[in-house]
């Protein structure tokens, strides 16, 4: 017999421990994994996102 994952009743939960709001635009943020950008000049991490402007936050 196969058998059935049991992923269907998991809830995820979002980490909105820091910073849940654009201090820009007050939209809602999220955290996201970036690699190493040199055209901007930004090294690579984890860092506070907003989708809607262009503000982000190394953690």
């Amino acid at each position: 017999m196969a058998k059935v994952a049991k992923t269907g009743d998991r809830q995820k939960v979002a980490e909105a421990s820091r910073g849940s709001e654009c201090p820009k635009c007050s939209k809602p943020t999220r955290i996201v994994k970036r690699v190493k950008d040199r055209e901007r000049g930004v090294p690579g991490g984890m860092y506070i996102s907003c989708s809607v402007c262009d503000y982000f936050e190394k953690l």
